[in-house]
């Protein structure tokens, strides 16, 4: 039976991956799966939703040279246009992966600021 992970699971995955790349250029994956014991699939397709690119032999035809990467934001909005639709504005590979990498890193200061206030609420709580 699958196990469901939940969000922050997969924002603390996705931002380890990218933390031990940036240190060590490569296998944040491998050394995700090993750290959750999760399968190298499962991180690559949370890798792949939060819009960071996963180089590999997925299958897939290799870009063209010069071709912009489009975020997954410009994804569903180009979706929603249809494929006619007016050209948006595309991030580089680097700057989408900073803009990933950011938002991850303000997400987990935003959690930990919530878990200390649940446990300040808790602590009141406990002298009612």
């Amino acid at each position: 039976m699958a196990t469901r992970y939940d969000q922050k699971t997969k924002d603390e995955v996705v931002a380890f991956v990218l933390q031990h790349n940036e240190e060590k250029g490569r296998g944040g994956q491998s050394a995700a799966g090993k750290k959750w014991n999760l399968n190298p699939i499962t991180v690559k397709s949370w890798l792949e939703k939060a819009g960071v690119e996963t180089p590999g032999r997925g299958g897939r035809k290799k870009r063209k040279a010069g071709r912009p990467v489009r975020t997954v934001a410009e994804k569903i909005a180009g979706a929603a246009r249809g494929a006619r639709g007016a050209k948006a504005y595309r991030a580089s590979g680097s700057d989408a992966v900073d803009g990933v990498s950011a938002t991850l890193q303000r997400m987990m200061a935003i959690q930990g600021q919530i878990a200390s206030l649940q446990s300040e609420y808790n602590k009141l709580k406990g002298k009612l």
